[in-house]
């Protein structure tokens, strides 16, 4: 019975290390999203992308450093991280106000839970009636504890989520969020990934 090999050999070679260059970089961005792991990896990814780099028409150093990508991206997926969102990024943006709607932003209210869950709402209402519709709909579940409320202007640009404070948040709340996403950004983007 014949067996395939796992790691044939490509027919185009700048194919071949343009895509290993991309699962690379996909990996990298993806780590320094995720400030609590990206030190045990920087140096290593470092050095695979200089050995990738000055060995661009070499197949066998391509496959070793594929093979190692692979290595870790397997590593973090035991340790339950989702590398599917690897390219995908959170910034928080400052303060918009209503001209937001002709950039292509839409208002959204989301409550930070105690127990770690991200509750949201998002909608042409205006920011208050969108917390009163969002604290109807927690009502009706049962209480649970809210940490913090945030009144935001969002937008999906090249898989890259903008939060803006709307007029009715705080420069405080907005500082809040800012602190909670800059250590909870695949957290934040898990639970956000379908805001629109």
């Amino acid at each position: 019975m014949e067996t395939r090999s796992i790691h044939r050999d490509p027919d185009n070679l700048n194919e071949y290390f343009s895509s290993t260059l991309s699962l690379l970089s996909d990996t990298a961005n993806f780590l320094s999203g995720n400030t609590k792991i990206f030190s045990r990896y920087k140096c290593d990814l470092q050095s695979l992308r200089d050995e990738l780099e000055s060995n661009c028409e070499n197949k066998e150093v391509i496959g070793r450093v594929r093979s190692h990508i692979a290595e870790i991206r397997k590593s973090l997926r035991l340790q339950g991280y989702n590398l599917k969102r690897g390219s995908s990024d959170l910034r928080v943006e400052g303060f918009r106000n209503e001209d937001a709607l002709s950039q292509g932003f839409k208002r959204c209210v989301f409550f930070l839970m105690k127990d770690g869950d991200v509750l949201y709402i998002s909608g042409m209402s205006n920011h208050n009636e969108l917390e009163d519709a969002l604290e109807s709909r927690l009502a009706a579940t049962g209480y649970r504890t809210v940490s913090e409320k945030h009144h935001l202007w969002f937008k999906w640009t090249n898989r890259v989520l903008i939060l803006s404070g709307a007029a009715s948040e705080t420069a405080d709340n907005l500082e809040l969020l800012k602190q909670y996403a800059a250590s909870h950004k695949d957290h934040l983007l898990r639970k956000l990934n379908k805001l629109s």
